[in-house]
């Protein structure tokens, strides 16, 4: 007697291999990537590339530095990968695996792609397309379990008990004005509140000061980022943050002790600009006159040399 027809049996093993191989793959691979963080495989930065200017790093070395910088987020990364690969290994847990990794690998991947700026011939980039297919592949085999716990139990939370077409519009217009409204606000938080942009933006190197003082800033960066933002880079290698206001008419420049906060004055004089030369003459707080000569930079500055 034949138990299992031989049909029925390979129409129902094809979907149940696929399934096992797609979440052993996935997890497999992610158990492999999450204990190489744990033992430090990943996220440590090279000597050379932590002494250069963050204007000169790299995509991959600032991705690495900046997931690397808390031990205890990347160790949150690692047992995020550690443990949605174990609730891959079962059938029962494979749907909640997979819901935890999409996130992760959707950001690896775009952040492979768009920060580090890697090609498809890259392996790593490669391994996390595929990974990130995997687990897509894993979800579809749970799609209509999905859709009876996401919608087909929709109205159990609903308001009403029935639907009314003046509180779709109400809903609808409650949508619109909170799109406006962050819009509006993200708008002008970036050119309004963060920047007031003058004709003297960007980083100056003192080419030449007369008289020679050692106690000036040999750089200024007047920050276009932040409105009234000047930071002093002083040849000890401190920098200090100063509030510096421009007339524009006048040409005159007020540099006050702290950010935000004019009045406290430490420079008042007048700038003249002519392209990436520019003449700072006047007063600094202790009385002294003095003129520099700025040359101006191209960002990202090299060095302070």
């Amino acid at each position: 007697m034949q138990l299992i027809d031989a049909r029925e049996f390979n129409w129902r093993a094809t979907p149940a291999a696929l399934y096992l191989a797609l979440r052993y793959y996935v997890a497999f691979t992610l158990l492999t990537y999450g204990f190489a963080k744990v033992m430090g495989a990943q996220f440590t930065v090279l000597d050379s590339q932590l002494a250069k200017p963050m204007g000169e790093v790299s995509g991959f070395w600032l991705t690495w530095y900046y997931f690397g910088y808390s031990t205890v987020y990347s160790n949150i990364i690692a047992f995020t990968q550690i443990g949605g690969a174990l609730l891959l290994c079962f059938r029962r847990t494979a749907a909640l695996g997979a819901l935890l990794l999409l996130p992760v690998m959707v950001n690896i991947a775009c952040v492979d792609i768009w920060v580090i700026q890697w090609n498809f011939h890259i392996e790593a980039l490669r391994n996390a397309i595929y990974v990130l297919l995997a687990i897509c592949g894993i979800l579809s085999f749970h799609a209509a379990d999905f859709y009876r716990a996401v919608c087909s139990r929709r109205h159990d939370w609903a308001l009403l008990g029935k639907d009314y077409g003046w509180l779709l519009c109400l809903q609808i217009i409650a949508i619109l004005g909170m799109l406006a409204y962050t819009a509006h606000e993200g708008y002008w938080l970036a050119n309004f509140n963060n920047r007031a942009p003058t004709a003297i933006d960007g980083a100056w190197y003192a080419s030449r000061i007369e008289p020679a003082n050692a106690a000036l800033p040999d750089w200024i960066y007047f920050e276009y980022n932040r409105a009234h933002l000047a930071v002093f880079h002083f040849p000890d290698g401190r920098y200090v943050s100063h509030d510096f206001r421009v007339d524009a008419k006048n040409h005159e420049l007020t540099i006050s002790q702290q950010w935000l906060i004019p009045g406290s004055d430490i420079f008042k004089g007048t700038w003249k600009r002519q392209g990436d030369t520019m003449r700072l003459n006047g007063s600094w707080g202790n009385g002294q006159y003095s003129c520099m000569v700025m040359k101006r930079k191209p960002m990202p500055v090299r060095d302070h040399k």
